[in-house]
Order: structure tokens, then C-alpha cells, then sequence
């Protein structure tokens, strides 16, 4: 029996609360605009020579357009950014995290010989804020909730620190409770093995997906199927170049953080997920 973590290259998407949120708005300058995302809580205004933004995390999630805000909290911070002044427009964008994220069963799960397994994890999605005009400019990355970090992998081995999700990875899509702002991550695991397979954990590198978008609200990125032939073996990765057969008709809304190299990523997984558990 073979006891492995598993290091991933996908992620799946699904936002139930910013259905209309992910769009382009057009600002006034001098008027401050507002909007919530889960903790996140995101203020923003055009001046004479850009944009400046302003944010906070609160502990209770809600979920809110932007739109103008008559009451702006007198102890923000602002950040400003000085860009070309061809645009009054801005667009929130849903991106994946800056780092992997790390997920374990609601469970002990062990995937039979010769089968496979399709798992499900939710994710918080970031918000980009950039300029509305071609080529935009960034205004900032924002987390829509704080992860606290953790190690993946055997403290005196090679690992990386990743974030620690507070859900579990579940097999049904009936048992996914907290999808209001998060991302449906779909895992396809592979046993090509004769001996079983437990499922210790799972840390997913999701900064190389892009995000698509279905016409109910749905985010969705690239498939990925990942095939173990055993411990001395690297794994075969399979990724998608365009949405999954699940978001039909779906439109691209962001790129990947860093575009995938099928070389390095294949060098990553061999060397990383099939570790024993410490």
C-alpha cells in the first residue's frame, strides 16, 4: 500500500456571491467606490494623475459590488499608483492564489488498484483590480481571505510553504457547503499501481491556471489528470488548453500567474508528491 501527498497543477473555479461582480466599471473622478469579497473589504478612487486603493479583511465574509460609497472609513491607508490617463474605467478580475495551497480529505481515502478517484476542494479566489484600457495596469492583488501559511513536505527534506485551506477536500458536489466565494478545484487521481493507494493530502500549485467564466457565474480553469505508476516513478500530468468540458462555452478572465512549462512542471511533481508521510 502506497501512502503519498500529491502536488497539483489545477484548480477549478466556482463564485456564487460576485456572480455580477467580475465585470468592468466606469468611475468618476474624485468618487470613492466600494465593494466586499468575502473578508475582503476594497475601496478605490480616480484622481488627477490615476488610481489609489485602499483595503481591509474582516472577519465576517460578505459579498457586494462595487459601487459608490458614501461613508469611507477616515483611518484607511491608500496606496497610489500614477498611470496613463486614457481610461476612467477599472475591472475586478478573479485570479488563483500567489502560492499553493494545501488541502486534506474529510477522511481516510484509499483509491483501489487500477482505479481512480475524482476530488473536489474549495479555494478562495483573489481579486485583481486593473486599469480598464489595452494594455491595463495592475492595481493590486487582494485575498479575499486570510490563509494562515504551512510546510509541505518532511522538515530536513525538500518542501515549499504553501496556504492552509480550512476545508476539506470532498467527493461530492452535494456535500460543498462553503462555495460562496470560493473555487471548485476538481482533482482526477489515477492509480496505475496494483497495490492501493491511500490519499494523505494535497497540495495545489495553482499559480500556473488561467480562470474562465460560465454564463451562470461559474469559474472554471484548465483540466488536469494526474496518473501514479509508483514510488520511484514520476507521475503523468495531463493538462488542458482551454476550459473543461464541465464550463462549456466559459470565456477566459485571467492568464496564469506564470505560464506552465510542461519540462519544469514534470520535474516538480516527480520530485515533491510522492513522499511518505512524517
Amino acid at each position: 500500500m502506497f501512502v503519498i501527498r500529491y502536488s497539483l497543477f489545477v484548480l477549478s473555479c466556482y463564485t456564487c456571491g460576485m456572480k455580477a461582480g467580475w465585470e468592468q466599471y466606469t468611475c468618476e473622478m474624485g468618487v470613492t467606490y466600494a465593494c466586499e469579497m468575502a473578508q475582503l473589504r476594497l475601496w478605490l478612487q480616480r484622481t488627477s494623475q490615476g488610481w489609489q486603493t485602499a483595503f481591509r479583511h474582516e472577519a465576517q465574509e460578505g459579498f457586494t459590488p462595487l459601487q459608490v460609497c458614501n461613508e469611507v472609513p477616515p483611518d484607511l491607508e491608500w496606496q497610489r499608483f500614477v498611470t496613463p490617463l486614457n481610461t476612467a474605467a477599472v475591472r475586478l478580475v478573479p485570479v488563483l492564489p500567489d502560492r499553493s495551497v494545501v488541502s486534506r480529505p474529510e477522511g481516510r481515502i484509499e483509491i483501489a488498484p487500477r482505479h481512480q478517484g475524482l476530488f473536489l476542494v474549495t479555494i478562495p479566489v483573489w481579486m485583481r483590480v486593473q486599469t480598464g484600457a489595452s494594455p491595463s495596469v495592475a492595481l493590486g492583488d487582494y485575498p479575499t481571505v486570510l490563509l494562515s501559511k504551512t510546510w509541505f513536505g518532511h522538515p530536513s527534506e525538500e518542501g515549499e510553504i504553501g496556504y492552509a485551506l480550512t476545508t476539506r477536500a470532498r467527493q461530492e458536489m452535494a456535500a460543498l457547503t462553503d462555495i460562496e466565494g470560493r473555487a471548485i478545484c476538481p482533482v482526477l487521481i489515477e492509480n496505475h499501481t496494483d497495490e492501493a493507494l491511500v490519499f494523505a493530502q494535497l497540495l495545489l500549485s495553482v499559480r500556473h491556471m488561467s480562470v474562465y467564466q460560465t454564463a451562470d457565474g461559474k469559474l472554471w480553469t484548465n483540466e488536469c489528470n494526474l496518473g501514479y505508476t509508483g514510488s520511484v516513478f514520476p507521475a503523468s500530468v495531463t493538462f488542458g488548453r482551454k476550459a473543461p468540458k464541465q464550463a462549456r462555452g466559459a470565456k477566459l478572465l485571467s492568464g496564469p500567474r506564470v505560464v506552465p512549462s510542461g519540462r519544469l512542471t514534470a520535474r516538480v511533481i516527480a520530485g515533491t508528491i510522492f513522499k511518505q508521510p512524517y
